[in-house]
């Protein structure tokens, strides 16, 4: 059975320990077990998620001197399979957002070697997806619509090392 996000958003909210939820759901219909075909030490994770937080910030970066709002860098591997941060901008326009994903894609594609996929035009919600790391850049009230920071509420936010300004104020 497939279940949209509204209702899994609303089935957790409600719950009083998520933990326990998931057993109960693993009870009933039997524990998922993923499997990699490469047997890797776990210092290896650590490795890879320390460089892959690298970019992420490096990422955040980019979106800052572009002058991006209100961004977060979201540690996300624990709540999700495909990929470790997410990166949730605000832009305050069309051109904006193009400025922001291009600039971004440079980085990725001449420093890091990653190629995004993901929308190639602005609109109002932007995704590039690095695989391990995904940029959102959205306009205010797309933002505040899918409201993402909530929904993986339980992700870790990354401190970030540079000035990080909140949107300037819209009238």
């Amino acid at each position: 059975r497939v279940f949209s996000s509204f209702n899994v958003r609303a089935f957790l909210q409600n719950a009083e320990d998520v933990d326990e939820v998931f057993d109960d759901l693993f009870n009933k219909y039997g524990k998922v077990v993923f499997r990699r075909n490469e047997q890797r030490p776990s210092i290896a994770e650590v490795d890879d998620d320390a460089e892959t937080l690298s970019f992420a910030v490096a990422v955040a970066k980019v979106a800052s001197d572009v002058k991006a709002g209100d961004i977060k860098v979201l540690f996300v591997k624990p709540l999700v399979y495909w990929t470790r941060f997410f990166i949730i901008a605000t832009a305050f326009s069309r051109p904006q957002i193009d400025a922001i994903a291009s600039r971004i894609r440079d980085l990725g594609e001449k420093q890091y070697g990653k190629v995004p996929s993901g929308d190639t035009k602005p609109n109002s919600w932007t995704l590039l997806d690095f695989g391990d790391v995904v940029v959102h850049i959205f306009l205010p009230e797309q933002r505040d619509y899918y409201n993402l920071e909530e929904f993986y509420g339980n992700a870790k936010s990354i401190d970030l090392p540079f000035e990080n300004q909140p949107p300037p104020f819209r009238g």
